[in-house]
Formats: C-alpha cells, structure tokens, sequence
C-alpha cells in the first residue's frame, strides 16, 4: 500500500499517466478524456479504474484508431513505449446510438520489461454540451512533469451517469443497470464540483434526448444497487459518510432533482453545503 492505496493501482496509474501524456502531448489533439479516469483528475480520491476512455473528436472511429496508434508512438524520452495489442468493435449493447467505438488493448513497456496492459475505450460522437475542461493530472513522480489532458466536461459527465443509469440494456432492452460506479461518481461529484444549475439542465436534457430516452429526464437507481453500492463505495475515499445506497440516493436526490423540475436553474451547486444556492 501506498498512501492507503495498493501499490498496483499506483503503477497502473503512473503507466496511464504515461499513456495520457503521450495522448495529450498536443495542444492541437483532438481527445477527450471521459470516465473514471476524469474523474480522478478531477478528485485524487475517486475510485480507481482499470481501463481508459477517450472520446475522439473525429467522425470515424477508423480514424481515431489511427490518430491513437500515432499518438502512442511519441517517444518523450521517458523509457515507456506502448504497444497496440488488438483493436474490436464494441458490441451494440454497449453503445449508445448515435456513437460508434472500439476497444483497444495496448501493453506498456519500460525499456524491454512489459509493465502493465490495459484498455482503451475509443468512441466518437459523444455529446458535449460545453467545451472540453483543461486540467493537469497530477504528478506521481517529482521528476515527471505533470500532464495537461482535455476532461468531458462536469455537466456533461454528470448528465451522462444519470442517462446511463436511467436506460435499460440487453439485446430486449429489459435490464435495468448494473453499473453500481455510477451511482459512486454521482456521489463523488456532488461532493466534490461546483456546478451551474441551467448548464446541468440543459447537458441533461441533450443527452436524455441524444440516447432516445422516453418522457421526462428522472433520476431513480435500480433497486439491487442497495447491496451493491456500499462495498464499492467503502473503496472510494471521496466518498465520505455516504457509504450506505440509501445515503447516496438522498444525496444525489437533492443534487439532481432540483435540475430535472427547473427550481435549481438560477443556482449554483455547493458541494460544501450539499445545496443549490442562488447565484
């Protein structure tokens, strides 16, 4: 352990670091950073995650694949070299319409030692709502420069947890979510981010309406995360007190349901107070 975390979350992150850095090494790169991995740009203590997840700015998934393939190539002199393993399509069920996207797994080399493999999401057409955040990725090596990456934007992300968790999946379209890290990201954001109550608005309803959700945004996490959630969220320093599921649906209640009946579109979010407050 290091710091309260495994030591091999701490080398998975530093190799993704490295990965990012090379990503983003750029100002003209056209990538977003989107998951888990933003969010612990974000907030150092958020969960971990294993794999990345990019949002190409291209229209052609092909094309961002080839933009990746080049990117990973860039020797910064750091000894790390990546190597692209594999590239699939991601399955239907896993897409939202509208975007397109692959898996792409890659092995990370310092010199001939292989140190890590991982996985990178690849999508394109993802909505945004707002431009791309710039935030730098803190350092984890003094001697490393800190990376500068492009993070989905907040209302956005947060506009994407709800949708995800509000949609059905399988190939009936019959089964409810059971991914439990979305309710823990809606809590680490509430607790964490300042947001515009007009700006979450309006990113969700873009994003209700760009995955074809039916009637009115609303916010109601399946029932069976009530056993899931808590051993994932004890996980998750960033967390706080709100490790039990009944908790984190009477926080992000009162993070998300003020948005959803217009009450909360002239307030900003405090994440200090837990409360929408007038601007």
């Amino acid at each position: 352990m290091t710091s309260g975390v495994p030591v091999e979350a701490v080398i998975r992150r530093f190799v993704v670091d490295r990965f990012l850095a090379r990503v983003f090494v750029s100002p003209s790169a056209r990538w977003v950073l989107k998951g888990g991995n933003a969010v612990l740009v974000r907030v150092h203590d958020a969960r971990t995650t294993k794999d990345v997840d990019l949002l190409a700015e291209l229209a052609d998934p092909e094309d961002a694949v080839s933009a990746l393939r080049a990117a990973v190539a860039i020797d910064l002199g750091d000894h790390f070299r990546f190597a692209v393993t594999g590239v699939r399509a991601a399955s239907g069920g896993v897409l939202q319409p509208g975007i397109a996207g692959c898996k792409v797994s890659l092995d990370a080399y310092c010199g001939v030692t292989r140190r890590h493999s991982f996985s990178v999401d690849v999508v394109t057409g993802s909505l945004m709502t707002a431009s791309p955040e710039v935030r730098t990725r803190p350092g984890l090596v003094p001697a490393v420069p800190p990376t500068r990456v492009s993070l989905y934007p907040v209302v956005d992300h947060i506009a994407d947890k709800l949708c995800a968790t509000q949609s059905m999946y399988g190939s009936a379209g019959d089964q409810s979510s059971t991914r439990v890290r979305d309710l823990v990201d809606l809590v680490v954001l509430a607790r964490t981010q300042h947001v515009n109550g007009i700006e979450l608005s309006q990113a969700i309803a873009a994003e209700w309406e760009h995955r074809g959700l039916s009637g009115a945004p609303f916010f109601a996490p399946p029932k069976s995360w009530d056993r899931l959630y808590p051993p994932v969220a004890r996980r998750v320093p960033a967390c706080g007190d709100f490790l039990t599921f009944d908790a984190a649906v009477e926080l992000t209640t009162a993070f998300l349901d003020p948005v959803l009946d217009g009450s909360a579109e002239d307030c900003l979010w405090s994440p200090e107070r837990l409360a929408w407050e007038r601007e």
